[in-house]
């Protein structure tokens, strides 16, 4: 009975831990557009500047979208698509261009991808599942 124990109370420690697990660094900040200043600024949700010009540089920033790690940005006046990092670093300025005056984005996800982490809590689970399997059977 000890065995038992011990391997459900880890397969359940392994799970609350997958599930608690959180997302991005970033999930709980805004990005915001400045079409004045052509900089896209990062916000928190209580409204705290963390960087006002994270992004500089862009030619009438229109639209924004975020995945992941990664900003996408509509620079209306160059007509294209910039891909940056939640950093501020660029990683394609021009990731889709001979675009004409874009001002929305969106990423649609259609799969859903575990984290890494979250498939190293689910490991001890699936131990313990098995040990627990093994010893009913005996």
């Amino acid at each position: 009975m000890k065995v038992f124990y011990r391997y459900w109370l880890s397969s359940l420690f392994a799970v609350l831990l997958g599930i608690l697990w959180s997302g991005p660094a970033h999930a709980d900040n805004i990005f915001v557009t400045n079409q004045g200043t052509n900089t896209i600024g990062e916000y928190t949700t209580s409204g705290a500047t963390v960087n006002a010009a994270l992004i500089s540089g862009l030619d009438d920033p229109a639209g924004i979208a975020v995945s992941g790690s990664d900003v996408f940005v509509t620079n209306a006046a160059t007509n294209t698509i910039g891909e940056y990092t939640t950093s501020g670093a660029t990683v394609n300025a021009s990731l889709i261009s001979g675009l004409e005056g874009p001002r929305g984005i969106a990423i649609v996800s259609t799969t859903s991808v575990p984290e890494p982490i979250t498939l190293l809590f689910l490991a001890p689970t699936l131990v313990g599942l098995a040990a627990m399997r093994r010893k009913f059977k005996k």
